[in-house]
């Protein structure tokens, strides 16, 4: 289950965070379209009374000068019941839709009343007057253009007109027509009715496209915000995606991108609009598109540009050529890079000549020095022509004179010399000298080498026979009886040195034989486990007696390798007494082995007693920790424990931080088994 909802979470942070972006989006573009809508149509759409909005207040407006301009008779009649009127001129026919109104009585259901006497207005609503010049002066923010005000007075021929204006106070979405029959307004955006639904569907899309997505997106991304780890990692899984797509595709893609940004951008202008009279709302999906779109690029430059010249059409030609090319000797891949060049000029060459040709062939009848002008340029071009392949040729000599002594590097055989014109003549002479200088060193080197293994050899065997004579007659000595105690004391410190440098010149003898490739081996099938367990219990009552505590860690399971027993027993001897010897008193030693892939891994970890000294090789013959040290081993145990490894198929490694000392011993797993484990 957990493992469900890690897998999932980077999907839910990328959706939360791609849904947040979008509501925040359409909100501000709602936003922005509204307020080139006008501020004063969202302010009136939240206006209990249909008749405190400007819409309304223009309306009666319209039709009061639609009549006073005379652009109303009887004949056209108002057809909607939500607007009743009067109008007479003097000495003239009056008409009206409701006869009530000829003594401004307002039937039920009516609440406003404007009545015009040729001079002024007077505005009643709900029984109560309405003030409508204020103080007198007409300004471009007053509530009510109508003619009255001291400057703005009345014309001339609006002086013998009465005229009254009755709007109902809950308009009807039905209309009477010129019959008096009635019927259902479909044309919602005329009459008073259309105001009210122009009012509601703004309320609508102000509170559904503006505030709750603006809300829900303001949710969603602070939950991405909250998984922004998550999100991190749904990033990178889709730049993994986008990487794989070829650039020059990518680059293709920016121009429908652009166009598709600059179609969204025009269409964020009208979505206040758009929402009110939806009509192709599927066009404005490419404001989000476009958004997505981008994102996907910026995305893709973020976690994939170092891999834009991979991922490239182009890059994949190069590297296939390339490919081909490093079938080829280096002489012979300058000789295709130096001929391809010529080749990639000669379009050039070409554009150069049928330009001169068109230019010379206008002019050639007319004057024979253009004549003599082009022939020139066409012997001083293929005299050029002719140069480049004279210099292609003898970089190709030069190159296989490359490719000859790359090779002769390479095999260390001479072969056939060059020729003394060559251009790498020196070199070779160069290399010749090198050759017999270094091949010195080497006969010297190993000469070095071969008198210092002798030497040992030699030292260690002679060293042999005095040792066991002194350790002999140090018995006898010791056998003797009513010696004095002091002459005891010294005969057991002389047995003491005389065995340690007995156990030394053996430990030189082992080294000097591995070294010479003498030492002999019996490499057979072994149980890691077992032969560390028995090493651990041969050595028991040293570790019992020492201040130490041996933590081990080893597999219940045999772990088979292919080692020679005694010389691995020898090795871990080696680390564990070098343990007991050097490491920190009441410290914890730690011996674990674990099988990692194909490999076996044996750890041995201990803190030392004394500072261990920085970038010293602990594994080389003769080095100790601490050099100011008299007693102890020889500091060959480490050399012997490596060499010893090494010459039965593993490794060996020694690392140090401050003072913890980690011994490491691999070897490679094996499918053999002992004689006695393989089935009969």
């Amino acid at each position: 289950m957990d493992i469900k909802s890690k897998s999932i979470k980077p999907a839910l942070a990328f959706l939360s965070f791609v849904l947040g972006i979008s509501l925040l989006m359409f909100s501000v573009a709602v936003g922005w379209s509204a307020g080139t809508l006008g501020w004063q149509e969202i302010n009136d759409a939240f206006q209990t009374d249909y008749q405190q909005t400007s819409r309304f207040r223009h309306t009666i407006e319209s039709w009061f000068f639609r009549i006073a301009d005379g652009h109303f008779t009887a004949s056209d009649g108002l057809t909607d019941r939500n607007l009743l009127y009067f109008v007479q001129w003097e000495g003239g026919e009056a008409y009206t839709n409701c006869p009530e109104l000829a003594q401004e009585q307002l039937p039920d259901g009516y609440n406003f009343l404007l009545s015009f006497d040729g001079a002024a207005v007077t505005i009643r609503k709900d029984g109560q007057k309405v003030e409508v010049y204020g103080d007198g002066l007409y300004r471009p923010d007053s509530l009510w253009e109508l003619p009255g005000y001291q400057n703005y007075p009345v014309p001339s021929s609006y002086s013998s007109l009465t005229l009254l204006l009755a709007a109902a106070k809950n308009p009807a979405p039905f209309v009477q027509d010129v019959q008096g029959v009635f019927q259902y307004q479909h044309d919602y955006d005329s009459g008073l009715y259309g105001i009210t639904l122009a009012l509601e569907r703004i309320r609508t899309v102000f509170v559904w496209a503006l505030v709750l997505p603006l809300a829900a997106g303001l949710v969603l991304l602070l939950l991405s915000l909250v998984w922004h780890k998550h999100k991190v990692r749904a990033d990178q899984a889709i730049a993994w995606c986008t990487s794989r797509v070829w650039l020059e595709v990518k680059v293709l893609l920016l121009i429908p991108f652009g166009f598709l940004s600059i179609v969204a951008l025009y269409l964020c202008a009208g979505f206040f609009l758009l929402l009110q009279y939806p009509s192709n709302v599927l066009l404005y999906l490419t404001i989000p598109a476009a958004l997505w779109w981008g994102y996907l690029y910026v995305n893709d430059l973020r976690y994939g540009f170092g891999q834009l010249k991979t991922h490239s059409l182009c890059a994949l030609l190069a590297r296939m050529l390339r490919g081909t090319e490093l079938h080829y000797p280096v002489g012979q891949r300058i000789c295709r890079r130096s001929a391809l060049q010529f080749i990639l000029c000669l379009p050039f060459f070409l554009f150069c000549a049928l330009a001169a040709l068109i230019f010379m062939a206008s002019f050639w009848r007319s004057n024979w020095f253009v004549v003599l002008l082009f022939l020139l340029l066409c012997s001083i071009g293929a005299a050029l022509i002719g140069g480049q392949l004279w210099l292609i040729a003898q970089n190709r000599r030069t190159a296989s004179h490359l490719d000859w002594l790359l090779d002769r590097i390479q095999h260390g055989d001479a072969g056939t010399p060059l020729p003394e014109e060559s251009d790498l003549q020196v070199v070779a002479d160069s290399l010749e000298q090198m050759e017999s200088r270094l091949q010195d060193a080497v006969e010297e080197q190993v000469k070095s080498e071969k008198l210092k293994l002798e030497l040992i050899t030699n030292v260690s065997h002679d060293l042999k026979t005095p040792l066991t004579s002194m350790v002999s007659y140090l018995e006898l000595l010791r056998q003797e009886e009513h010696l004095p105690p002091h002459v005891q004391d010294y005969l057991q410190v002389l047995d003491q040195k005389t065995k340690r440098l007995q156990a030394m010149v053996l430990d030189v003898f082992d080294v000097s034989k591995a070294a010479t490739g003498n030492l002999h081996l019996s490499v057979k099938p072994i149980d890691f486990a077992k032969l560390l367990r028995q090493t651990l219990a041969d050595q028991d009552e040293s570790i019992a007696a020492s201040p130490l505590t041996f933590r081990v860690q080893l597999p219940q399971e045999p772990v088979y390798i292919l080692a020679d027993g005694e010389r691995l027993y020898r090795v871990f001897q080696n680390l564990i007494g070098n343990a007991l010897q050097y490491a920190l008193e009441g410290s914890r030693v730690y011996v674990h082995l674990e099988t990692a892939g194909e490999k076996a891994v044996a750890t041995l970890r201990n803190t030392s007693r004394d500072e261990l000294p920085h970038g010293v090789d602990f594994t080389e013959r003769f080095v100790r920790g601490d050099q100011s040290r008299t007693d102890g081993g020889s500091g060959l145990g480490l050399s012997i424990a490596r060499t010893f490894t090494e010459a039965c198929g593993g490794s060996f490694s020694i690392s140090t931080q401050a003072d913890l000392f980690t011994a490491q011993v691999i070897f490679p797993l094996t499918h053999l088994r002992p004689e006695q484990e393989e089935p009969g």
